[in-house]
C-alpha cells in the first residue's frame, strides 16, 4: 500500500506574539484525492499551505507536530531539502496571480518557467490554454502580465504550475475572478488532473459549489482549530458542522433597500471608447450614470474590460474618446488633470489589493496615511476604520503579509473609505471572503451608500448572489456595452454576454 502523499500530525503553528494561529491540525491525503480547506477568513486556511511547505510567514514559527509531504519530513527539512520539494514535488499557487508572474516576461515564457522549453511542452501548454478557455495564438503568448485581466493572469499562472505535473499541487483561491463559463472549464481540468497523473490537490476556497462538485474530502478550520475532518459526502450529509450548514441554504437573502436619489446622477460617463493594454477595441462606446445612493451590479465574461472601466473611471487610464462628469461637473480622463477634491470623490478598491498596500508598512501606518492625506483624521481614527469593515484594532500593527487574503481587501476597502468618496468602485471586493462575511461587507457597503448618499459601483462574477442587494445589475458585453441584465431563471444556464463561452478578450 502507497504511503499519503500528504500526511500532517498535530500541528500547531505560533504568531510572533506566541498566539497559536493553528492547533491540533491532523489529516492525510492520497494520490487521486482532492482535499479542501475551508473556514471563515482569518482562520488559519493560508497560514497551513505555506506551512505544509515550510514556507511560514515572518515571525510564524511551527511549535507543535508533524509533516510529511512527498517523502520529505518538512518539520525536519533543511533549507536544500525544502527547497528541492518546492521544486521537484510541489506547487503552490497563492491567491495573487500577479505575485506569481514575472512582469517584464511574457506568457510564452512564463508557462515554459516550470520545464524545458521544448515542441512537446509547448504543446501540452497550448492543450490546457484551450481547456482554460484561452487563445494560443502568437499575440496571446506574447502579452506581459499587464496586458491581461485578472482572471487572464490567474488561469495562466495555474497551467504554468500544472506543467510542472507536480505530484502535490497547493491552491489558494483558484477560482478568485473569474466568471462561471471560465470556472466550469478551470473545474473540469482540476477533476481530471489527480487521476491522469496520479497527484494530489488540496485547495482553499470559499466557492461552496466549487468545493462541493470537485473535493472528495474537506477539512474545516475555526480560529485555527479544526472543526471537521472528513468524507465531503458524509460531512454534508450529516449536517452537523455549522459552516456546511450555510451551504444548504441560499446564498443571500433579499434585504430592504433604500430607494437612491434621482435628482440627477452623481457621476456620468458619456460614450466613453475604453483604451486596452493591447491593440483592439473589444467594446463599443460605453454610457453610464450613477446616482447618490445607489447600489449598482457590474458583470460580464472574465477579461471583458471590467477592470478597465473601473480604471479609467478613477483617472488612472485615459479613454480614446467620451467624457466623464462628477455632479455635472467635467471630470478630466486623467487623475494628475483633476482637482484633489474630485480625485477625494473618486474611489478604487482594486481586485489585487496586495499589490496596491506597502509591504514594509504596518496596517495602521498606511491607514494613518490615508485619513490625513485627506484631512479626516480629526473625524475618524484607524480604529474606526478597522471596525467599519470587521476588522479588530490590534490588526494595525500587523503588516499585509500576516493578514489573509480576505483581511487584505477588508483593509483596502477601509482605506478607501477614508477619502469619504461619493463614488465608490469595487472590483471584486467579496471574491476572498466566505460567504458570511461577503454579506456583512455587502451589507455594509449597503448602508453606507445609503448613510453617505454615496454611490457604489459593484464589480462582480457572483451577480445572481448580490442582485437582491443592488438597485441596477449591469452587463457588460463586446457586442452591446453596458445593458440591464435579467435575472436568471431556474435552471438557466449562465450567459456573461459571451455567445462563445471561450471568448477572450482584453
Amino acid at each position: 500500500m502507497m504511503s499519503p502523499v500528504l500526511q500532517v500530525a498535530k500541528l500547531g503553528v505560533d504568531d510572533a506574539a506566541g498566539n497559536p494561529v493553528l492547533a491540533g491540525i491532523s489529516f492525510s491525503l492520497d494520490a487521486d484525492e482532492v482535499l479542501a480547506v475551508v473556514g471563515c477568513c482569518g482562520a488559519g486556511k493560508s497560514s497551513l499551505l505555506r506551512a505544509l511547505l515550510g514556507e511560514l510567514a515572518p515571525g510564524m514559527r511551527r511549535v507543535a507536530g508533524e509533516i510529511f509531504c512527498c517523502g520529505c519530513a518538512v518539520h525536519d527539512a533543511d533549507a536544500e531539502r525544502l527547497r528541492l520539494l518546492r521544486a521537484q514535488q510541489c506547487a503552490w499557487l497563492g491567491q495573487d496571480p500577479a505575485q506569481e508572474l514575472v512582469p517584464t516576461q511574457r506568457v510564452k515564457q512564463l508557462l515554459l518557467g516550470f520545464v524545458p522549453k521544448t515542441p512537446e511542452a509547448l504543446s501540452d501548454a497550448v492543450t490546457l490554454l484551450h481547456a482554460m478557455g484561452l487563445p494560443a495564438d502568437d499575440t496571446f503568448l506574447h502579452r506581459y502580465p499587464h496586458q491581461l485581466s485578472g482572471g487572464q493572469r490567474r488561469r495562466v499562472a495555474l497551467i504554468r504550475v500544472l506543467l510542472k505535473r507536480p505530484r502535490l499541487l497547493l491552491l489558494d483561491e483558484p477560482f478568485t475572478g473569474i466568471d462561471d463559463a471560465q470556472r466550469d472549464n478551470m473545474m473540469a481540468l482540476l477533476r481530471r488532473w489527480p487521476r491522469q497523473y496520479r497527484g494530489a490537490l488540496l485547495l482553499i476556497s470559499h466557492d461552496a459549489t466549487s468545493v462541493r462538485d470537485l473535493a472528495t474530502h474537506i477539512l474545516v478550520l475555526q480560529q485555527g482549530q479544526q472543526q471537521a475532518y472528513g468524507p465531503m459526502t458524509r460531512l454534508l450529509a450529516q449536517n452537523e458542522v455549522p459552516l456546511l450548514k450555510q451551504w444548504q441554504a441560499p446564498d443571500i437573502a433579499p434585504i430592504a433597500m433604500p430607494v437612491a436619489t434621482r435628482a440627477a446622477p452623481v457621476l456620468e460617463l458619456d460614450r466613453l471608447l475604453l483604451a486596452f493594454p493591447c491593440s483592439g477595441n473589444p467594446l463599443p462606446p460605453v454610457s453610464l450614470q450613477l446616482y447618490a445612493g445607489e447600489m449598482v451590479a457590474l458583470h460580464g465574461v472574465s477579461g471583458v474590460g471590467k477592470s478597465t472601466l473601473a480604471k479609467t473611471v478613477i483617472g488612472l487610464l485615459a479613454p480614446r474618446q467620451g467624457t466623464l462628469r462628477l455632479a455635472g461637473e467635467p471630470l478630466a480622463t486623467t487623475v494628475r488633470q483633476r482637482q484633489r477634491c474630485q480625485q477625494q470623490a473618486v474611489a478604487l478598491v482594486p481586485q489585487d489589493p496586495a499589490r496596491t498596500l506597502n509591504p514594509f508598512r504596518r496596517v495602521g501606518a498606511q491607514l494613518q496615511q490615508a485619513l490625513r492625506r485627506y484631512g479626516a483624521y480629526q473625524e475618524h481614527s484607524v480604529e474606526h476604520l478597522l471596525a467599519v469593515v470587521a476588522l479588530p484594532a490590534a490588526y494595525a500593527r500587523r503588516f499585509p503579509a500576516q493578514l489573509s487574503g480576505g483581511e487584505l481587501q477588508r483593509v483596502a476597502l477601509a482605506r478607501a473609505l477614508a477619502a469619504k468618496p461619493v463614488v465608490l468602485i469595487c472590483d471584486e471586493v467579496t471574491s476572498a471572503l466566505d460567504a458570511l462575511t461577503a454579506r456583512k461587507i455587502l451589507v455594509l457597503l449597503q448602508r453606507l451608500c445609503h448613510e453617505r448618499h454615496m454611490a457604489l459601483l459593484l464589480i462582480t462574477h457572483q451577480v445572481e448572489s448580490v442582485r437582491a442587494l443592488c438597485h441596477r445589475v449591469l452587463l457588460l458585453s463586446p457586442a452591446s456595452g453596458i445593458t440591464p441584465s435579467l435575472p436568471l431563471q431556474q435552471g438557466e444556464p449562465v450567459n456573461d454576454g459571451a455567445d462563445n463561452p471561450s471568448i477572450v478578450t482584453y
